[in-house]
C-alpha cells in the first residue's frame, strides 16, 4: 500500500495519473423489468422496498405491505442484487442505494433502477456512490420543482463524473472496505447479543435474585423469600421539573437536563448538549439535583418513552431539570440503592407497569401518583449491590463494544475518502 504521488488535476479534483474520469452513464444502464414480466417468481413472495432517508432501501412496513398487496403491483419495478435505485423526485443524502444484502425486491414505478456494466466492480461502485464527492454532485444537479420537490433527470444523473481506477484496483479497494464493513457488522451483532443478555438477566435477577433462594408469592408475583415489597411512594420524595419560557432558554443561567439527555444506554444521564435556563433557584434548592437522584421522563411524544429512568451521578456545577421530568429522591429509611432502583425502573417488569399507568392525549404523561403506587421488590443492600454490579458490568461491555464500532466507522469513513481519492493506492498489495 502506497501514498500516491503521481497525480493530475481533473474536473472533480486531484486523482492518480493512471485513473480515468468517467460518467455514471459509462458504467451504468437502466433496467426496466416489471412484476408483470416475471414468469417463474411469485410476486407476493418478493418484498416491497422503499427508500428511506436514514436506513436506505428497506422493506415496507407490514401495514403498508398488506394495503399494497390488495392493489395491482404489476407495474412495480424489479430490482436485483447489486442493482441501484433512486427516486428522481426525492433529493437528499442517501437517496441513491445499491441492493447489496438481498437477491430481489420490487419498488415503486416512480423509482429508476440501474445495473452496473461489466467494466466496473459492483462493490466498488456501491462504495463510490456513498462518497461525499458523488453525493454532492448528485445533489447539485437537482433542479426544478415537481410537487414542491426538486428533481434530477436521468440525463443529469448519467452525466455525473466519477473517478475510475483500473478494474483490479477497484476490486482491491472494495475488498478493504468490505473487510471494515464486515467488522462493523460483527460489532453490531456483539452489541445486540449483549443487550439481549442484559434484558434476559434483568428479568431473572429482579424475579429470582442472585442466591438461588426459595421463592414466595407476592402482589408483584414470585420473588425470593427474604425480599420485601415496598411502594415507591413509601421510600422516595418526588418533584416535577422547572417550567420556563422560550426566551429563558439559551446559554445563560443554570444547566438544565432535558428529556433528550435521559435516553442513555447506561443508567447515568447523558450530559451532551445540555442547555441553560435563565432562572433564579437560590430559594428553590429542591430543583437542584443531588448525587443519587433518579429522573423519570414525565411526558413523551412516544408512549414507550414515558417513565424512562436515568441516574444523576453529579456534575461540576449546579444542575436542574425541565418540567417534562420528575425527580425521585430516596429518603433516609428507604434501604434502596439508587443504582438498583434505576436498573429496576428500566426493567420490563417496571416499564410495563409505568406505561400501563400513563395517560395519552397529544403526548403520553405519567403522574407522581402513578409512580408512588409502583411496587418495588427490595432485597438486602448487599444483594442490591450484587445485582447492580452484574448489570453495570454488562453496561461497560456494551459501552466498550460501541466504542469499537464507532472507531471502525471512523476508519471506514477515512479509508473511503483516501481510497476513492487515490491518496492511498493498492496496486502493489496482494489482497
Amino acid at each position: 500500500m502506497k501514498v500516491n504521488n503521481g497525480i493530475k488535476q481533473t474536473e472533480i479534483g486531484l486523482i492518480p495519473e493512471d485513473w480515468e474520469i468517467a460518467k455514471l452513464g459509462d458504467v451504468m444502464e437502466e433496467v426496466n423489468i416489471r412484476v408483470k414480466d416475471l414468469d417463474t417468481i411469485d410476486a407476493e413472495e418478493i418484498p416491497i422496498l422503499s427508500l428511506t432517508k436514514n436506513y436506505g432501501l428497506i422493506p415496507q412496513s407490514q401495514r403498508f405491505h398488506k394495503r399494497i398487496a390488495t392493489e395491482d403491483v404489476s407495474n412495480y419495478k424489479v430490482i436485483r442484487k447489486w442493482q441501484v435505485v433512486y427516486n428522481p423526485y426525492v433529493i437528499w443524502e442517501g437517496a441513491i442505494h445499491t441492493l447489496r444484502k438481498m437477491d430481489i425486491g420490487i419498488v415503486s414505478p416512480v423509482y429508476i433502477v440501474w445495473k452496473f456494466k461489466d467494466n466496473v466492480d459492483p462493490s466498488f461502485m456501491d462504495y463510490l456512490l456513498r462518497t461525499p464527492l458523488l453525493l454532492n454532485s448528485y445533489l447539485s444537479r437537482a433542479s426544478g420543482v415537481v410537487n414542491r420537490r426538486r428533481s434530477i433527470s436521468k440525463t443529469d444523473f448519467l452525466n455525473i463524473p466519477i473517478p475510475l481506477p483500473p478494474l483490479s484496483e477497484q476490486q482491491k479497494i472494495a475488498k478493504v472496505l468490505d473487510t471494515i464493513q464486515r467488522a462493523i457488522e460483527i460489532q453490531d451483532r456483539i452489541i445486540e447479543t449483549t443487550k439481549n443478555l442484559k434484558k434476559s438477566l434483568m428479568q431473572r435477577l429482579f424475579r429470582e435474585g442472585t442466591k438461588g433462594e426459595e421463592l414466595k408469592e407476592t402482589e408483584t408475583g414470585l420473588i425470593p423469600k427474604s425480599w420485601k415489597v415496598v411502594r415507591l411512594g413509601e421510600v422516595a420524595d418526588f418533584k416535577n421539573g422547572i417550567n420556563f419560557s422560550k426566551e429563558q432558554k439559551g446559554t445563560q443561567g443554570i444547566l438544565t437536563v432535558d428529556v433528550l439527555n435521559m435516553y442513555s444506554e447506561g443508567i447515568y444521564l447523558n450530559f451532551e448538549n445540555l442547555y441553560r435556563v435563565d432562572v433564579n433557584l437560590e430559594n428553590d434548592s429542591d430543583y437542584i439535583l443531588k448525587i443519587g437522584d433518579i429522573l423519570i421522563v414525565r411526558s413523551s411524544l412516544k408512549r414507550e418513552g414515558v417513565g424512562w429512568a436515568s441516574l444523576f451521578g453529579g456534575w461540576e456545577e449546579p444542575v436542574t431539570f425541565c418540567g417534562f421530568i420528575i425527580r425521585i429522591r430516596l429518603n433516609n429509611i428507604s434501604n434502596i440503592l439508587p443504582e438498583y432502583l434505576t436498573y429496576f425502573l428500566r426493567s420490563e417488569i417496571a416499564r410495563e407497569e409505568l406505561i400501563k399507568a400513563s395517560g395519552q392525549v397529544a403526548i403520553t404523561n405519567i403522574t407522581q401518583g402513578a409512580l408512588k403506587s409502583l411496587k418495588i421488590p427490595r432485597p438486602s443492600l448487599p444483594e442490591q449491590q450484587g445485582i447492580s454490579s452484574i448489570l453495570s458490568t454488562i453496561d461497560r461491555k456494551i459501552k466498550i463494544e460501541q466504542r469499537r464500532k464507532d472507531l471502525l466507522k471512523q476508519l471506514f469513513k477515512t479509508m473511503l475518502h483516501k481510497l476513492m481519492s487515490g491518496e492511498i493506492r493498492l496496486w502493489d498489495v496482494e489482497i
